[in-house]
């Protein structure tokens, strides 16, 4: 097997465009910056603390179950980024409440949908960077 090491990638069209074959003459052209996560966070939920992330700065406990994670490098515009997330029970993002500097997430109890802190909650977000 072969090794590849380099500090830099760059395509020849377009900058953050490569081809890669995947064999069998099959080729794909992928947007390298588009395809990656531009902010992940984990935290314990009802808590402030931000246990391992990429991108973000703190966790704002605006209310119950209501945490606000803000990012260090904003997005480019409010609807310029996707935002997954994941707790113990339901979690979802807020529309009304997001902007291009930080997203609000609820999570939820799942017996009556009311707002609750939930455990270990993570978000990945992908977008454009400002």
């Amino acid at each position: 097997m072969s090794t590849l090491r380099t500090n830099a990638l760059e395509g020849m069209d377009a900058k953050n465009s490569i081809t890669i074959v995947a064999g069998a003459g099959n080729v794909t052209t992928t947007n390298v910056q588009g395809g990656i996560a531009k902010a992940w966070s984990r935290h314990e939920g009802g808590t402030t603390t931000v246990d391992s992330s990429l991108n973000c700065s703190s966790i704002t406990d605006t209310a119950t179950g209501r945490p606000r994670h803000t990012f260090i490098n904003a997005f480019s515009a409010e609807n310029s980024y996707a935002t997954s997330c994941l707790a113990q029970a339901r979690c979802q993002t807020g529309t009304q409440e997001t902007n291009a500097g930080n997203v609000l997430l609820r999570t939820t109890v799942e017996s009556d949908d009311s707002d609750g802190d939930r455990g270990d909650v993570s978000i990945i977000v992908h977008g454009d960077l400002a």
